[in-house]
């Protein structure tokens, strides 16, 4: 019965072919789709309906048919269902009389075709609704028939236009990340660094969840969620970033180690020159691609660069903090207000230049988002925890763990090439940023509030207890004032004998 299913199937199969195959060469009573550039057509973002045009080859006694298109992702990209055909227009190629040519108006050149092969245009309307990759589909549809036949499919590629605001926004990440490291390195304490450093467990620990647990649990949300290409590139990279200075102000406000964090940041600044690449180069590798696109290209070599500009303000201020410290001094004040307005200008042009980004927010990306940090933050208490740390180091590698550079994973991600792969790598980077900080806006001002009630219940109760106290201390203080004559102490004794009032209250106070 198997045996006979599958005879069933191979009879179907070669039936349909033997159908829709060409009986005298690849164009002859068949249809062929090319496009009339490139193999990748273009579409604009935030543009309206264009005309797109590709090229139709099908055999000459083909004449009634009509071609319809369907987008395999509708939420990227929309064709109308209306497809002018229009035969290519015919002219005498110069070059090569003795063959037979036809001149494609969308190609823009001369085509040799088979004598039984006909060329045409398919003119329709395309538009980006938003960027990402798309395939149109080609079905053509034979003397009315009911049933479409497949005939190809072109990938689309929707992008934003280059506008000059992209590249002051991307002068403006340079700038920031620049004056970030140096700040970082004017302020970095070597004696603070190697106190911790004798003492390795913690910064151990926290180093090895950083760069393990992150990188792994980006990973699995991108296979769970099945995301591809550059969006998975990005969030990918996320996982595998140094922390940032936010996690110092975090610890701070959560009453952690603020010198242990400071010291992991650095650390962690330092070990990325390593570990990111390492992780790019191997799972990074294994990322899907998007739909029609050939495997992911990551070029290291850019990815090097950008961390090496990094490192490198980094190195510069710790050196000025040491060698020159006048005027690492005065640097400093200027890098503080410099900082200030490079920050306003990043956040300001990352909004209106990155406001797309809103745009292809669902609930799904938002988990996803949740996931990284939350994931870092519990995973990092529970191995601090393990390794019997105090509650300060538990707050401490906890924050270090989950919170991640979004000012390195951007500059990482802008060394990718090619649109719109830099833009869909900047998406789950920084909605997962956003939301990073959730947790300490609804739990810090609870938790602060907390510790004002129990300071103020303490000092209320010091100073109910110096209250208490108060009355005893004066009346010993008065005591030992007693004059020390021996006759008026026998003349005290006698009346408190003989059950004299002052002497009673005095001794019942004093005991």
């Amino acid at each position: 019965m198997y045996v006979l299913r599958i005879f069933v199937v191979l009879c179907i199969r070669i039936t349909v072919c033997s159908v829709h195959m060409p009986e005298h060469g690849n164009f002859t009573d068949t249809f062929n789709i090319a496009s009339p550039h490139a193999e990748i057509l273009t579409i604009y973002y935030g543009d309206e309906e264009s005309i797109s045009s590709v090229l139709l080859y099908t055999g000459s006694s083909l004449q009634n048919f009509s071609i319809s298109i369907e987008s395999s992702k509708t939420d990227v990209a929309q064709f109308s269902e209306e497809v002018i055909i229009n035969p290519c227009q015919e002219k005498t190629n110069p070059n090569h009389t003795a063959e037979a040519f036809h001149y494609s108006s969308a190609e823009n050149q001369y085509i040799a075709l088979h004598e039984a092969t006909t060329c045409y245009n398919l003119s329709f309307y395309s538009m980006a609704v938003y960027i990402g990759y798309s395939n149109a589909r080609f079905y053509a549809n034979i003397n009315n028939d009911s049933q479409n036949i497949y005939i190809a499919e072109i990938l689309f590629r929707s992008i934003r236009k280059p506008k000059l605001i992209d590249k002051v926004y991307s002068v403006s990440v340079m700038v920031l990340v620049t004056v970030v490291m140096l700040a970082a390195g004017n302020n970095l304490d070597f004696d603070t660094i190697k106190e911790h450093l004798k003492r390795p467990k913690a910064p151990a620990v926290a180093t090895l969840s950083q760069f393990t647990v992150m990188p792994l649990i980006a990973y699995g949300i991108i296979w769970l969620m099945g995301y591809t290409g550059g969006k998975a590139l990005g969030f990918f990279t996320l996982g595998c970033s140094p922390g940032g200075g936010t996690s110092n102000v975090y610890t701070k406000l959560s009453n952690g180690d603020l010198s242990l964090s400071v010291t992991l940041t650095t650390l962690s600044t330092i070990v990325s020159l390593g570990t990111l690449p390492m992780w790019l180069y191997t799972l990074g590798s294994t990322i899907p691609a998007d739909e029609g696109v050939d495997k992911i290209k990551i070029p290291f070599l850019n990815i090097l660069q950008s961390l090496a500009f990094i490192v490198i303000p980094l190195a510069i201020g710790a050196l000025m903090k040491y060698k020159l410290p006048r005027v690492a001094l005065i640097i400093k004040k200027w890098l503080n207000a410099l900082f200030i307005f490079a920050l306003i200008t990043f956040v300001t042009l990352a909004i209106y230049v990155k406001f797309y980004i809103f745009f292809g927010w669902d609930f799904e990306l938002v988990v996803s988002a949740c996931c990284l940090p939350y994931g870092g933050y519990i995973i990092g208490a529970f191995l601090a925890w393990v390794f019997r740390f105090d509650w300060t180091l538990i707050k401490t590698i906890s924050i270090e763990t989950g919170m991640q550079s979004a000012a390195v994973c951007i500059l990482v991600v802008m060394s990718v090439s090619g649109q719109p792969d830099n833009d869909l790598a900047l998406i789950l980077p920084i909605a997962s940023t956003l939301v990073a900080g959730w947790p300490f806006f609804l739990i810090l001002p609870i938790y602060i509030l907390r510790q004002k009630i129990f300071a103020k219940r303490k000092a209320r109760r010091e100073k109910q207890k110096h209250s208490n106290n108060t009355p005893f201390e004066e009346i010993n203080l008065e005591e030992s004032k007693l004059p020390l004559d021996p006759e008026n102490h026998k003349t005290e004794s006698s009346s408190a004998s003989s059950g004299s009032e002052p002497w009673v209250e005095l001794k019942l106070l004093t005991v």
